[in-house]
């Protein structure tokens, strides 16, 4: 997913569910920090030194094909497994609101009381709402990721649009093609960005012959990401009462979901999208907004000024930026699914 969701569509669904602005905000800035946040290195003022590996890579980036990277990098944050099938590369497939997934917002959800709990909630929601598009490929490099990329049909009426996506993933292909080596064996780099692409509905064949991927509709899975995002968002309102808002105040699923599949449905850039999802707010479509005030725009400034200020603090100053709980949050969430729950469920990087 791009901006528009794990950011524009993450706050307008914590704020259906009644979380209030503030938070809603950290905790869509967050999830879309995600896709930012390189590594991080820095000695703070009392010596104390904070390392956190990156949540997210370059496609150029060498470090993407490194196996243990792509383990500590990919796996959690853009690919959980799905745990479904028999052989290991099987299990490591993401797949739409699996069980480990459903674990996952449990145990973060149980961390309401934690300084870094928002933080937290606000990786969730990137990691659970992946698990609705990225569904079918793995965060490691395997054949399973292989398309063929002559069987993808992309189904909309827009032709002008169809010849602007497949023009990006050619220019996608020939400029990254050699310079990564197995780049199109990792994730769903072998189909670009289709499957971020909330509008589109299309389809393919893998390269391995043994799985037929048939028809996705992506706006039906990403309609599906937002209500699930919405319960998980409900759930964490009420784990401590009162504390990070007031349901009464938002609109239940129910009550915003066409407001929510108009917007998936428009067939536009980026910047379109997102201007959809702000008219859609102002117009007190998605949540409660009298004021007809606008979302937030997205600016990761609050977290990178925090970074570069680090270094002039010390750890008690620290702990209390966004940036370090942000950090803090992102080693909870790795080693809790590296260490805890994938080999709970048998998966383990070989």
């Amino acid at each position: 997913m791009q901006t528009d969701m794990h950011y524009y569509g993450t706050y307008a669904m914590a704020r259906a569910a009644g979380l209030n602005p503030d938070i809603a905000k950290v905790i869509a800035t967050a999830a879309e920090y995600v896709d930012d946040s390189d590594h991080i290195e820095v000695t703070l003022r009392d010596g104390v030194k904070v390392v956190s590996q990156a949540t997210a890579h370059h496609p150029a980036d060498r470090a993407n094909t490194n196996r243990l990277d792509q383990w500590r990098t990919w796996v959690p944050f853009h690919f959980l497994p799905g745990n479904v099938g028999s052989s290991q590369d099987e299990k490591l497939l993401c797949a739409i609101d699996s069980a480990i997934a459903r674990e996952m917002v449990e145990h973060h959800i149980s961390h309401a009381r934690q300084d870094h709990a928002v933080l937290l909630v606000g990786i969730a929601a990137h990691v659970y709402s992946d698990t609705f598009s990225h569904y079918g490929f793995s965060g490691i490099s395997s054949d399973y990721n292989r398309v063929d990329t002559s069987s993808v049909q992309l189904h909309t009426e827009n032709r002008g649009l169809i010849a602007s996506l497949r023009n990006k993933a050619e220019n996608f292909v020939n400029r990254y093609v050699g310079e990564v080596v197995d780049l199109f064996k990792l994730g769903h780099a072998s189909v670009a960005t289709y499957p971020d692409r909330p509008y589109l509905t299309w389809s393919f064949t893998y390269r391995d012959g043994a799985r037929h991927s048939g028809r996705r509709e992506n706006p039906v899975t990403f309609a599906q990401a937002c209500e699930h995002l919405h319960r998980m968002f409900a759930l964490f309102n009420g784990a401590v009462p009162g504390f990070f808002g007031d349901a009464s105040r938002g609109h239940t699923f129910a009550q915003i979901r066409q407001a929510v599949c108009d917007i998936l449905v428009v067939e536009a850039d980026v910047e379109e999208r997102i201007a959809a999802w702000q008219a859609a707010a102002v117009a007190g479509r998605l949540y409660p907004n009298p004021g007809r005030e606008p979302i937030p725009e997205y600016d990761s400034s609050s977290f990178e000024d925090d970074l570069e200020a680090l270094a002039q603090l010390d750890e008690k100053e620290a702990k209390r930026t966004l940036i370090y709980q942000f950090i803090t949050a992102a080693e909870v969430h790795r080693n809790y699914i590296l260490d805890e729950l994938l080999p709970r469920h048998g998966i383990r990087i070989g």
